[in-house]
């Protein structure tokens, strides 16, 4: 009798498998045919054969049995080909998983399971050259193998990156203008890719190093205190304490009118009348949220708070004899108050507007500034020659007294924190303390009667204000030497930066009004004029 076939187990698979064929008298079963493609049988039993299914083409295959010479009828079987990726809709993503992905390639259909690394996911199948499956939640950050299993076995391999979730330490400035286009740094981990939002609404110029670690950015237009939020492929993070937009202000004390001029720095204008305050206004700081402006009454002994949303003074604070300099801590708690008559310092709660101590520092205190982490704060004494140092968590005075140049009149801090620039009006110099041993490393030679300087927000310039000559000194803080010297009005004295850095603003004691210098390209664009002897400026 011929040999006949009646049943395949299975009756569809790939290379490599068992094939079972059920029949009847298949003794003497000489081969197993694929089509044309013939293969040796494993076992022969009169009802029985086996054998090992070659690699074919794929698609439905007829196969027979020859025995004794003589071939029997067909039975289909259809041969799964193994499965190939070409390509990953997303070659990355969270360590957390979650996200949708679209795999391409051949002999799909049949998948079982999507393999990242050692871990597995149901796909869902589209079509034989699509699938898509939701990525599984990764062990570690790092490149792991994707590839599919299917009837037809494990596919070649792809690579999917697990990338960390974005980490943020730090925002600088964490304060700018309304109109937006302020430079600011965000330093973090994991910021690669990252998109900026400030309250959604995307920042510009976003570019991040090569570490991933910061990245810079402009801001966009805005008003009041804001979200920041950092979106990455690896995920997203809010930004501790956010942005605030604050009043496109400057502050100028008018020591002969006894008042504050407050210029409109979108204009550069006079806004309203000058607010009144204590007797021989000097020093001006505004808080870091722009709502408050402390300003010094060296006549009256008295602090006033001025309100800037309303440009008036709300509280009047009785301090130590002559206060003079005045400033304020990054997160606006406490302001520090010298008084160059009593050779103190006052420190105050700005919650309650009180007194909380007073501390005893060189003679003649003049100017303060307080490091950005918040700190220290650095005090130039006119009288002794040195720069004292207070420790704001314990509020004392901590090591011996910084010896600089002749009669030092105010310090400025680099953003950073790393230097302090302190101008010596006896010797003509600037000196530069290194913060982290809290000693001179070097003096630059300035104008004739230094008085105050302030560093840009990007910490590469410092400006200063030169009384006897009438002009402003540019130092370039990589190389601590003066690239440019520039013509302001008569005995200029305060100084202040624009949160953008864009604009510096000098009072011009003896013309009674402030030049606006361009930093770009350090001229004097206008001259505003102000009150009687202005003194300080603070931006906000």
């Amino acid at each position: 009798m011929p040999p006949s076939i009646t049943e395949l187990t299975p009756v569809q698979g790939r290379a490599g498998l068992t094939l079972t064929i059920t029949g009847t008298d298949l003794a003497d079963t000489t081969s197993v045919n694929f089509q044309s493609r013939a293969v040796a049988p494993t076992t022969v039993t009169d009802t029985t054969v086996t054998c090992v299914i070659p690699r074919l083409a794929a698609g439905e295959i007829h196969v027979t049995v020859t025995a004794r010479g003589v071939t029997s009828n067909f039975l289909p079987f259809y041969y799964i080909a193994p499965p190939f990726l070409c390509a990953l809709s997303a070659t990355s993503g969270p360590l957390g998983g979650g996200d949708s992905i679209t795999l391409t390639g051949t002999g799909l259909v049949t998948v079982t399971s999507v393999q990242f690394g050692t871990r597995a996911a149901v796909p869902t199948v589209i079509t034989d050259r699509q699938i898509t499956v939701t990525v599984p939640a990764g062990v570690g950050t790092g490149t792991v193998p994707v590839s599919v299993t299917t009837l037809g076995g494990t596919s070649n391999r792809l690579s999917y990156t697990y990338l960390g979730v974005p980490s943020v330490t730090g925002l600088t400035p964490a304060f700018g203008a309304p109109s937006g286009g302020t430079l600011f740094t965000l330093t973090g981990s994991n910021l690669a890719g990252a998109r900026v939002t400030f309250n959604g609404v995307p920042a510009t110029g976003v570019t991040v190093n090569a570490a991933g670690t910061s990245l810079t950015g402009t801001t966009p237009a805005g008003t009041s205190k804001v979200t920041v939020q950092v979106t990455t492929p690896g995920g997203s993070v809010v930004v501790p304490g956010g942005f605030t937009y604050t009043l496109q202000r400057t502050y100028v004390t008018n020591t002969g009118s006894n008042n504050v001029s407050v210029i409109d720095t979108a204009t550069n204008t006079v806004r309203g009348a000058p607010i009144p305050v204590g007797t021989n206004p000097r020093g001006v700081a505004v808080t870091p949220d722009g709502t408050r402006a402390y300003v010094t009454n060296n006549g009256s002994s008295t602090v006033s708070v001025i309100d800037t949303a309303t440009s008036t003074v709300t509280v009047t604070i009785p301090v130590n004899a002559t206060p003079h300099g005045v400033a304020i801590t990054p997160d606006g708690t406490r302001a520090y108050v010298t008084h160059n008559g009593s050779n103190t310092v006052s420190v105050i709660d700005t919650a309650t507007n009180t007194v909380l101590t007073s501390l005893t520092v060189g003679s003649n205190p003049y100017g303060v500034a307080v490091t950005p982490d918040g700190t220290r704060a650095y005090v130039a004494n006119q009288g002794s020659n040195s720069v004292s140092v207070i420790d704001t968590a314990t509020n004392t005075v901590t090591g011996t007294p910084i010896a600089v140049g002749a009669t030092p009149r105010w310090p400025a801090v680099t953003p950073d924190g790393a230097r302090v620039y302190v101008t010596n009006s006896g010797s003509n110099s600037v000196s530069v303390i290194d913060t982290a041993t809290n000693s001179v490393t070097g003096a630059i030679t300035a104008g004739t009667t230094p008085r105050r300087p302030t560093v840009t927000p990007d910490g590469t310039r410092v400006y200063v204000t030169n009384s006897g000559s009438g002009t402003v000194s540019v130092i370039n803080t990589a190389t601590n030497t003066v690239t440019t010297t520039i013509t302001v009005g008569t005995t200029p004295y305060g100084v202040a930066i624009t949160p953008d850095g864009t604009r510096a603003y000098v009072a011009n004691q003896g013309s009674n009004s402030v030049s606006v210098i361009d930093t770009a390209t350090n001229t004097v664009t206008t001259t505003i004029t102000v009150g009687t002897g202005p003194f300080a400026v603070a931006t906000a």
